[in-house]
C-alpha cells in the first residue's frame, strides 16, 4: 500500500507548513519527551522493576542533589563535543559516523604526546593536551576528507572502517606498548599529574573540558550562523552545485568541515582522559562517538540545541546508575532510552513542520 492510495483512501494529506513557530517546536518536543517516558516506564515494566522507583531515582541522581547535577554535567561533557562534531559535518551533509574512532584518536595522540613530556612545567603539558587531543581527531577527520573528495570513497564507508581500524589499532597499543608495568588489565598506566584537566573551583569532579565546551558551542555557533565560512559551510550542504557554482570551493570547504569535526570529537576523548579516568581504556571512551550522532541530531544540527540535548543525555546516564544499581533496571534500557527520545523527537519534527488537510 503506497502513501497515494493511503491518502485517497482516508481522504487526507500532508502539507508542509509555511512557518514553524517555536510555541509549536516547543510543545512538540515536550510531547515527545512525555510519550518517551511513558514508554520507557512500560520497558521498565517489563524488566521487573518497580516503575515509580526507577523513574523517581533517574531523576533523583540527576537532579537530586549538587554532586548529582555536577556528575551529570561531567558525563555531559564529552557528549557535547561529539554532538557538535555531528552538527558540524551533518549541516554540510558530510555523513561523518567516525566520531567514535576521532574520539580515540584524540586520547591516543595527547597520550602519546605526554609520555615524551615528562618533567615539564604544567603550563605546557596542559595545553598542548588539549591542542593535540584536537589535532588527533583533525588528522583522521582529514584523512577521510581527502578520500572523499581526492579518490570519491563514500565518506559514509570510509568513517565506519575507520571505527574499526583505530579500535584495533588501541587494541594492540594497550596489549604490549602502552600497557601499565605489571598491570593485568588493557589499560595504559595513569597519566602525569602535569597532564591533568584541573576541576572547577567548588565543583569537583567538574573539570575545566566542561569550560572548554562551552566555548566550542558558543564559537561554532558563531562561526555557522555569522561568518562568512560558516555561510560557505550551510551553503555546500544546501545545495553543493550552486555553491560551487557562486564560487565556494566545494571539496576544500568538505575536508576542512571533517578535520573541525574530527578534531571536536577528539577533544571529546583528551577531556576524558586528562578530567576523568585519568588512564587510556576502552570502557571511558566507547560509545561515545555514537551517542553524539543522536545528540547532535537531537539538539537540530545547531550547536546551542546540542549543548541543551547533551546535558539532558548526561542527565539520563547519570540517574541510569541510580536505576541500575537502587533499582535492579537493566543497563540496556538506558540505552533504549535514548533511541526511544531520539525516535519521538523525530516524529515531533515531522509533526510540527506538517499540517494535515482534508480533501474535498
Amino acid at each position: 500500500m503506497n502513501a497515494a492510495f493511503l491518502v485517497n483512501r482516508l481522504g487526507i494529506r500532508f502539507e508542509r507548513r509555511p512557518t514553524t513557530s517555536v510555541a509549536m517546536q516547543t510543545v512538540a518536543v515536550l510531547l515527545a519527551l512525555a510519550v518517551s517516558f511513558l514508554v520507557s516506564a512500560s520497558l521498565i515494566h517489563l524488566a521487573g522493576a518497580d516503575v515509580a522507583k526507577a523513574i523517581t531515582l533517574l531523576f533523583k541522581g540527576a537532579f537530586g542533589s549538587q554532586k548529582a547535577v555536577i556528575n551529570s554535567l561531567v558525563q555531559a561533557t564529552p557528549l557535547i563535543f561529539t554532538g557538535l562534531a555531528t552538527a558540524i559535518a551533518f549541516r554540510a551533509r558530510i555523513w561523518n559516523i567516525g566520531q567514535e574512532a576521532q574520539v580515540f584518536a584524540g586520547a591516543m595522540m595527547a597520550y602519546w604526546a605526554t609520555l615524551h613530556m615528562a618533567g615539564l612545567p604544567r603550563g605546557i603539558v596542559l595545553p598542548a593536551t588539549i591542542f593535540l587531543g584536537f589535532l588527533g581527531g583533525a588528522i583522521l577527520g582529514g584523512i577521510v576528507g581527502l578520500l572523499r573528495e581526492k579518490f570519491r570513497v563514500n565518506e559514509i564507508i570510509s568513517t565506519v572502517l575507520s571505527n574499526y581500524i583505530v579500535l584495533y589499532a588501541l587494541s594492540y597499543l594497550l596489549s604490549e606498548p602502552w600497557r601499565e608495568t605489571g598491570g593485568y588489565h588493557q589499560q595504559s598506566a595513569k597519566v602525569t599529574e602535569a597532564s591533568r584537566y584541573p576541576a572547577i573551583e567548588g565543583l569537583s569532579p567538574l573539570h575545566i573540558g566542561f569550560l572548554i565546551a562551552i566555548a566550542v558551542t558558543l564559537g561554532l555557533y558563531v562561526l555557522l550562523a555569522h561568518t562568512p565560512l560558516g555561510f560557505k559551510i550551510r551553503a555546500i550542504g544546501h545545495n553543493p552545485r550552486v555553491a560551487a557554482f557562486k564560487g565556494i570551493n566545494v571539496a576544500s570547504m568538505s575536508i576542512l568541515v571533517l578535520v573541525l569535526s574530527g578534531g571536536i570529537a577528539g577533544l571529546a576523548g583528551s577531556g576524558e582522559l586528562f578530567g576523568v579516568t585519568h588512564r587510556l581504556r576502552f570502557d571511558s571512551l566507547q560509545g561515545l562517538g555514537y551517542t553524539g550522532i543522536i545528540i547532535g541530531v537531537l539538539g537540530g544540527l545547531n550547536p546551542l540545541g546540542v549543548l541543551l540535548a547533551g546535558m539532558l543525555f548526561g542527565c539520563l546516564l547519570q540517574g541510569a546508575l541510580y536505576m541500575k544499581v537502587l533499582a535492579g533496571v537493566p543497563n540496556a534500557i538506558a540505552s533504549a532510552m535514548e533511541a526511544i527520545i531520539l525516535l519521538f523527537f523525530l516524529c515531533s519534527t515531522v509533526i510540527s513542520r506538517y499540517r494535515v488537510r482534508r480533501l474535498k
